[in-house]
């Protein structure tokens, strides 16, 4: 973490800084900042910025000193930042820092930023290089974060607290930690007249000490319109149900992986991101302006082209000819050539040609790309000298010429995907151009009339001159099915979204106007006036990963995996009670333990792929990572790369968590104890202590004869796996319980800086 940063993206505030400016002044920096040395001077532009405010920086350093311990510390920074568009108010910020005498490492830290109007804190945050290695059975837990969160606001800031409420419909409550490496941020909304607005509050995080490490301000002087008339939140909800325009479209999950790597799911996304005005009831887009109706996107070409050639794939003679036949290329020579014979989209041989013009500058070139067997352009784009580029005031294109020479340019370069390519109504934001001197034209990308999970077509056109410079289209290897599967109907998907959604009043900050938008540009220290608009909007039931509805079974799947979600995890039938309550219920929560009858069962033996699996979504910080995809060889020849225990075996096999020279695993079988013990050993690192057996002692009777002695002793040393005095039962079965024990165990050894060597004395 670096030692002081001058200035974070967010702000922070406490009202008992709120001191009486005459009050400020009269302390000296010296009085409460302990030991401080002479701060560093600020230069003449900002010296003049700072007599227009009410602190100086010795009054604001005053304030800010009283937040720091500062014994030790060496004052190291001190910037000054006027008003502007982002933060309303100028603000004084201040660093401390105590590095090690040997080798400069920054050991402690504090920034301070102080409202230099009011003398409230408006950013805080707290580094300590000594609570780096807290014991992992020593964090805090979610709750006590919390509690920690809302005192420091209310003993801080009573004011603020006052006018905030801690907000929790947006995230949901973070699963239990497995490193002691852990934070929790927790943000409280400002409220008006009993009206949230999410735009601004208070954020505050809280370190796996329980200490608050970052506490931060964003609060701006906003007027709040409220309507004559509002409509009352059962109408908003009618409303919402009404207006929804829930869009089918298949999805591809980004981490998916083995057989179904490729496979598409025909899913339904939230339809409810829209608002509602609070007076009128219509349909608002994020921007707050109306939003349109939505139209029915039109195809390219009504049905499949012919391609532009067939046969062998061009060589790169045939490719040249091919380029001057597709391209105007009379003003440019050939520059380079290259050849992809599997090429990303979709393993198909590509050519990459690019061309310069002849006695121009190195920036007037064309490049193009162009599949080898069907002669479809994938790419195209015309580059031009920095004169040629003078920015000039956009003319008023016709848009829809440009969007018929669109289509027509992709039917005559692309024709084998015109047919999926279709235009989707975007006047409104396709009448602007895309830059200042350009115009973007965005084809979409349909299968049976279903948006696609990828594809699409990109043209981009002289503002000026209306000439082709940018054509690019792309398309993933994903397959689809011949026919629309049967699904749900838009209204069975907005009532399923609907019974995981909850609509809010809360007010949203009005977009910039031209006029101020334009002044911001031009003058950074422009600070315009904000206005609030009250609208309604809808939350959706809060998941540690975001998810889709699945419009031919109806379950809720995660857009990463595409694995089935249960958004409401049940509670266990049989856990409340047990001795290893707590401990089930981290596997659990992990999901690898899953319910029977909605029973947990503490006494079923673990099998060997939930174990693994369990350690390594451990050694991942709590995530799983299916990065092994089809081309991955199974090391195992009963875990295919089809297995849920995949991708945590191969990445357990790749940590040397297991031995790879066995031809099977039996994923599904018991694990062993002596099994766990050695496991457990691999992923603490100490398994090269067990090539050294003859130096462990143990009074253990029953291990003389085992493969993993050395592993055994280590763990039941170390007070991971349990036994009895004399006994420890290799060959025996690890029950549930057993199995969440020593995995917590585990979790609190491994971060245990001395373990190793208290091993070693023993």
């Amino acid at each position: 973490m670096k030692p002081w940063i001058i200035r974070s993206s967010s702000f922070v505030l406490t009202a008992s800084l709120l001191l009486p400016v005459a009050q400020a002044h009269a302390n000296t920096p010296e009085a409460t900042a302990g030991k401080i040395v002479a701060s560093p001077q600020l230069n003449g532009a900002t010296l003049a910025a700072t007599s227009k405010v009410k602190l100086s920086k010795e009054a604001a350093l005053t304030l800010a000193a009283k937040f720091v311990p500062t014994s030790g510390l060496t004052l190291s920074n001190v910037s000054f930042r006027s008003a502007d568009n982002w933060r309303s108010f100028p603000e004084w910020s201040f660093g401390w820092n105590k590095k090690d005498a040997k080798n400069e490492k920054v050991l402690l830290s504090y920034s301070v930023s102080i409202n230099a109007n009011t003398g409230e804190l408006t950013s805080y945050s707290h580094y300590d290089q000594s609570r780096s290695n807290l014991p992992y059975a020593k964090r805090v837990s979610y709750a006590d974060a919390r509690a920690a969160a809302e005192q420091f606001l209310k003993k801080n800031n009573p004011g603020k607290a006052a006018e905030t409420r801690l907000y929790l419909r947006e995230l949901p409550e973070p699963k239990t930690p497995l490193t002691a490496d852990v934070s929790y941020t927790f943000r409280f909304v400002r409220v008006v007249d009993d009206v949230l607005f999410p735009d601004n509050g208070v954020d505050i995080t809280v370190n796996g000490a329980g200490i608050v490490s970052d506490f931060s301000l964003l609060w701006n002087d906003v007027k709040f319109e409220k309507p004559d008339k509002q409509i009352s939140l059962e109408e908003a909800e009618k409303l919402f149900q009404e207006q929804a325009d829930p869009q089918l479209s298949y999805l591809l999950p980004w981490e998916r992986t083995g057989a179904e790597k490729d496979t598409v799911t025909l899913g339904y996304q939230n339809p409810f991101t829209f608002y509602l005005d609070a007076q009128s009831g219509k349909a608002l887009n994020r921007s707050l302006t109306p939003r349109g109706e939505s139209k029915e996107p039109v195809a390219v070409s009504s049905k499949p082209l012919s391609p532009l050639r067939s046969g062998a794939a061009l060589s790169q003679e045939e490719a040249i000819e091919w380029a001057k036949k597709t391209f105007d290329l009379g003003k440019y020579e050939l520059r380079s050539a290259n050849y992809s014979e599997r090429e990303y989209r979709g393993n198909r041989p590509v050519w990459e040609l690019e061309y310069m013009e002849k006695g121009k500058e190195n920036d007037n070139y064309i490049y193009v790309s162009f599949d080898a067997v069907t002669g479809d352009v994938y790419s195209y784009s015309k580059g031009k000298s920095k004169r040629d580029e003078e920015e000039k005031p956009a003319k008023t294109l016709d848009l829809k010429k440009l969007q018929a020479a669109a289509m027509e340019t992709v039917r005559k370069w692309t024709p084998t995907s015109a047919h999926q390519l279709y235009l989707v109504d975007r006047a409104e934001e396709e009448i602007e151009p895309f830059q200042a001197n350009q115009y973007r034209i965005t084809l979409g990308r349909y299968i049976n009339g279903i948006a696609a999970a990828s594809g699409s077509a990109y043209l981009y056109y002289d503002a000026q001159t209306g000439e082709l410079l940018s054509y690019r289209t792309d398309f993933g290897s994903e397959t689809y099915p011949t026919k629309v599967p049967n699904r749900l109907s838009d209204d069975e998907a907005i009532q399923a979204w609907w019974k995981e959604s909850a609509a809010e009043a809360v007010y949203a900050l009005e977009p910039l106007s031209e006029e101020d938008d334009k002044k911001v540009k031009e003058l950074p220290s422009y600070v315009p006036k904000r206005t609030a608009k009250l609208v309604y909007r809808v939350t959706s039931t809060p998941f540690e990963q975001p998810y889709f509805l699945d419009a031919t079974t109806g379950e809720w799947r995660s857009a990463s995996s595409g694995k089935v979600l249960n958004l409401h995890r049940p509670t266990p039938l049989d856990l409340k009670g047990h001795p290893a309550e707590k401990e089930l219920s981290l596997m659990y929560e992990y999901e690898a333990l899953s319910l029977e009858d909605g029973k947990i069962l503490p006494q079923k033996p673990i099998t060997r792929g939930e174990m693994i699996e369990m350690l390594m979504i451990s050694l991942n910080q709590g995530r799983h990572y299916p990065v092994y995809s089809l081309e991955r060889k199974a090391t195992f020849s009963d875990v295919a790369n089809d297995s849920r225990f995949f991708s945590a075996v191969e990445g357990a096999v790749d940590r040397g968590l297991l031995d790879k020279n066995a031809s099977k695993l039996n994923p599904d079988e018991p694990i062993n104890r002596e099994e766990l013990a050695d496991m457990i050993v691999r992923a603490l690192g100490y398994k090269k202590l067990t090539d050294y057996p003859g130096m462990f002692q143990s009074p253990l009777t029953d291990i003389g004869n085992t493969k993993h002695r050395a592993s055994i002793i280590i763990a039941t040393t170390l007070g991971i796996v349990p036994t009895d005095k004399t006994k420890f039962q290799p060959q025996g079965a690890v029950s549930r319980a057993d199995a969440a024990v020593t995995f917590t165990r585990f979790l609190e050894k491994r971060g245990n800086v001395d373990t190793e060597s208290d091993l070693l004395r023993d």
